[in-house]
């Protein structure tokens, strides 16, 4: 409606405003209103719905002025392993050629035979001598016999206990004699002998007064050396499951001197246990 003076002039039916056409126009512009005024509560309630904390929606939060720090995921993971139930890691470092620092005799050999561990043999006659043979690691309780090459090399007989490092478990008679034979490989008695090699390991089961075990044989070569007798030594190592634990049988023989030859496999043939 205006609310200045009338015009002097009647209006023509062109410029006279319709009244339906009046209408129209409200009802135009109202609907639109509404439309915009329903987009905008709609649009405020799914945003409100997405972006609330807890929301499912893929939407990104916002920067989060707190500065607590992160919570240990160990602390709060139901899955984490508690540190008291985890296995307790070990100092103790194998070492390759362990023996006890010294050695300790707790068998008493019985009448004509030599005792160490669980085993007991004959000792040939050629073997005079007696002594804790040298090289033999992981052994305790060992008793050996001697028979001379020339000058001081020996050939050598011997039974002990097997013990192993503490700390380190026991491998079984299959690994313990293979063991041994490296161990002898390894050792410093061999003298001005040089260029050893060890050849021909071969490791089988074998059964002693119905014991179970293994034995395990090589030969030392050497390339050179001052000896005029033999230029080799076979190692036969022989671990066997005893009553008393496991024990050990070991000839150290030098090779070409055919009386220390038989005399081994003559030891070797009477080697028992006993009870």
């Amino acid at each position: 409606m205006h609310t200045g003076p009338q015009p002097q002039y009647p209006l023509t039916q062109q410029q006279q405003p319709s009244a339906s056409g009046g209408r129209g126009t409200a009802l135009l512009i109202g609907g639109i209103a509404f439309a915009i005024v329903f987009l905008l509560i709609v649009g405020g309630t799914v945003g409100y719905l997405v972006l609330r904390p807890g929301g499912t929606g893929g939407g990104v939060a916002s920067p989060s002025t707190d500065t607590t720090a992160p919570e240990d995921p160990e602390a709060t993971d139901p899955e984490a392993t508690d540190p008291s139930e985890s296995p307790t890691p070990t100092d103790v470092e194998e070492e390759r050629c362990w023996s006890p620092d010294s050695q300790e005799r707790t068998s008493s050999n019985p009448s004509g035979k030599l005792r160490g561990g669980g085993l007991q043999f004959i000792p040939p006659s050629i073997y005079d001598g007696r002594s804790s043979p040298m090289g033999l690691s992981h052994a305790n309780d060992t008793q050996g016999a001697q028979a001379l090459v020339e000058d001081t090399w020996y050939s050598t007989i011997a039974v002990g206990a097997v013990e192993w490092q503490p700390g380190i478990e026991y491998p079984g008679a299959e690994v313990a004699s293979q063991k041994i034979v490296d161990c002898f490989f390894y050792a410093s008695i061999w003298g001005e002998a040089k260029g050893r090699s060890l050849d021909d390991e071969i490791t089988e089961p074998v059964t002693i007064s119905g014991m179970p075990g293994y034995r395990t044989t090589a030969v030392v070569n050497f390339s050179s050396s001052p000896l005029e007798k033999t230029s080799a030594t076979e190692l036969v190592v022989v671990v066997i499951d005893t009553p008393q634990g496991p024990s050990v049988f070991v000839t150290e023989t030098a090779v070409g001197v055919t009386e220390h030859e038989q005399a081994a496999d003559e030891a070797y043939e009477s080697l028992t246990g006993y009870s």
